[in-house]
């Protein structure tokens, strides 16, 4: 599954949902719940708006992969 690392981003560069929302143009809910892994979708857009707020260069710093657990 894939999972946005932006909480663990936000702790490291000291920001917060709301300071990311105000720089990048984004909703503050949309923002929390990108930080919680409880979006179920991305659009590109916010995608590109947060890895130049973040001054980020690859989309692997953003996005990982993890390994779900086997469904019994």
């Amino acid at each position: 599954m894939l999972r946005l690392k932006l909480d663990k981003l936000l702790y490291e560069k000291r920001l917060n949902a709301n300071q990311l929302s105000k720089t990048t143009g984004i909703r503050y809910p949309t923002i929390s719940d990108m930080a919680d892994n409880k979006s179920k979708a991305w659009s590109p857009e916010n995608l590109n708006k947060i890895m130049i707020a973040l001054e980020l260069k690859d989309i692997s710093e953003l996005i990982e992969y993890v390994e779900e657990p086997p469904q019994e």
